[in-house]
């Protein structure tokens, strides 16, 4: 983000003037609408939620149109929807042709917005491409999730269609219904922990 954190008196529009000013940028009033920064301009920094304070440091970043943006952990600390909005914000700035380098620990973050990813294990970059060529080279699983009216189960496999006649065999003999199948690749994060995994050996 453009800052983690200002003057505790520092009014939220004395912020955007100032970097507006620093950056030699006019101030785009409809960016400041869209990130609701016109709600919270006479508020003082201290008095900002978690999420204001994110939206207001990604309006900052954005002065001067950049065409690269840098984004640290944008979300951590936010509530669900302040999340969201925040996700939506990001995806309409890459929908403008602008590069974004985010940095993150949530993998769903990661797998939700990233075109390309980027693995550091131990200071070194142990992978860089997409999500898929991550699956393809940590292997050919499959995870299959059964739902019944026991609970959710899920089997890791790689052989999708002789486990899930076993599996569906087994759950007949037995009287159980099954109500949802689902079948995947895994996510990113079990990903991520099988490489490190492996780079550790």
């Amino acid at each position: 983000m453009a800052a983690i954190s200002f003057l505790r008196d520092l009014i939220s529009m004395e912020a955007v003037k100032l970097f507006a000013k620093w950056n030699r940028a006019e101030i785009d009033r409809s960016m400041l609408h869209a990130l609701g920064i016109r709600e919270i301009e006479k508020k003082q920094y201290a008095g900002l939620s978690t999420g204001q304070k994110r939206r207001l440091h990604l309006a900052l970043a954005l002065i001067g149109d950049p065409d690269i943006i840098f984004l640290d952990e944008p979300t951590a600390g936010l509530d669900v929807e302040g999340r969201h909005s925040l996700h939506e914000q990001i995806r309409k700035l890459k929908s403008q042709g602008k590069t974004i380098a985010l940095a993150s620990h949530d993998m769903a973050e990661v797998e939700s917005l990233c075109d390309r990813i980027a693995i550091l294990n131990q200071g070194t970059i142990a992978f860089c491409g997409t999500a898929s060529e991550l699956t393809d080279r940590v292997g050919k699983k499959y995870f299959i999730h059964i739902k019944t009216r026991q609970g959710d189960s899920t089997f890791e496999t790689d052989n999708i269609e002789d486990t899930l006649i076993r599996l569906l065999g087994e759950l007949r003999q037995k009287g159980i219904h099954v109500s949802d199948i689902k079948v995947d690749r895994g996510t990113l994060e079990q990903h991520f922990m099988e490489m490190t995994r492996r780079e550790a050996e």
